[in-house]
């Protein structure tokens, strides 16, 4: 995260509190709407978040404890995304 900070700090000539606490903010935007259920796109270059209800299921007299029914928390990478991690590595 320090990495991806000062970098942030870097580019936009912005004051080092000044870029730590936007990106705290956005980063707490995405947590938000995705408790309320909401999906939340940053575009075709980066991708998705979504929330999936993970249903809880054994099969009949199975001896293991079932798992209760949650929240998670599902990430789809955008084209744009996936056209940078198909080149090779250098």
């Amino acid at each position: 995260m320090e990495e991806i900070l000062e970098r942030c700090i870097r580019e936009t000539s912005c004051a080092n509190g000044e870029a730590e606490e936007i990106i705290h903010i956005f980063l707490e935007m995405i947590v938000e709407e995705l408790s309320l259920g909401h999906s939340v796109d940053l575009g075709e270059e980066f991708g998705e978040f979504s929330v999936r209800l993970r249903e809880s299921h054994l099969a009949d007299n199975s001896p293991r404890t079932p798992k209760e029914s949650r929240y998670k928390v599902v990430f789809r990478e955008g084209s744009g995304m996936k056209k940078r991690l198909k080149q090779p590595v250098k």
